[in-house]
């Protein structure tokens, strides 16, 4: 496995992530899965202490910039959501997937990696944002972003609260949105 360096700030900021399910598995078309994953997510967002800015589950990964007080604890928050969420989901009945979720004789739901990166202007942040929220337009699930059920689209254009909550005033942002 590739082992990937992350940068060593500790400063409060914003990261934009991707996590992936191992092999593109399209799992979220489930949605009973989606709804767990999602308030496994904010779930353990809340418990480092960050918060959610924007996100989006597509049927195979989730994109979000997620708001943290040390830039550093992304990884310890990204490790906790993988795991919890892989315990969650793998009592779930997935009968439509067979064992594609086999690995080793043992269950595994994400790829081991995730992406981040570091957003440090608001025009980072405004095509960061806008990616996400686009992300199922350009997938052809709907044709307006704010359609898409597991997105904060909805939050950011209408005011229509999501599957889970955000924050658009996020920790440690020093310019508006």
């Amino acid at each position: 496995m590739v082992v990937r360096r992350r940068l060593k700030i500790e400063s409060p900021g914003l990261a934009f992530i991707t996590t992936t399910v191992k092999d593109w598995i399209p799992l979220f078309l489930n949605d009973e899965a989606a709804k767990i994953v999602l308030k496994q997510f904010e779930e353990t967002v809340d418990f480092h202490e960050a918060s959610i800015v924007g996100y989006v589950l597509m049927p195979s990964h989730l994109h979000a910039i997620i708001g943290l007080r040390n830039i550093l604890d992304l990884t310890n928050v990204m490790h906790d959501f993988k795991s919890l969420s892989s315990r969650k989901l793998k009592h779930l009945k997935l009968m439509e997937f067979g064992d594609k979720f086999q690995c080793k004789g043992s269950f595994q739901l994400w790829r081991p990696r995730f992406d981040d990166f570091v957003i440090r202007t608001p025009e980072q942040f405004r095509i960061k944002l806008n990616y996400i929220h686009e992300n199922p337009v350009r997938a052809g699930l709907v044709t307006i972003a704010s359609e898409w059920k597991y997105s904060s689209a909805g939050d950011w254009t209408l005011g229509i609260e999501g599957v889970i909550t955000i924050n658009k005033n996020s920790v440690g942002v020093e310019w508006t949105f």
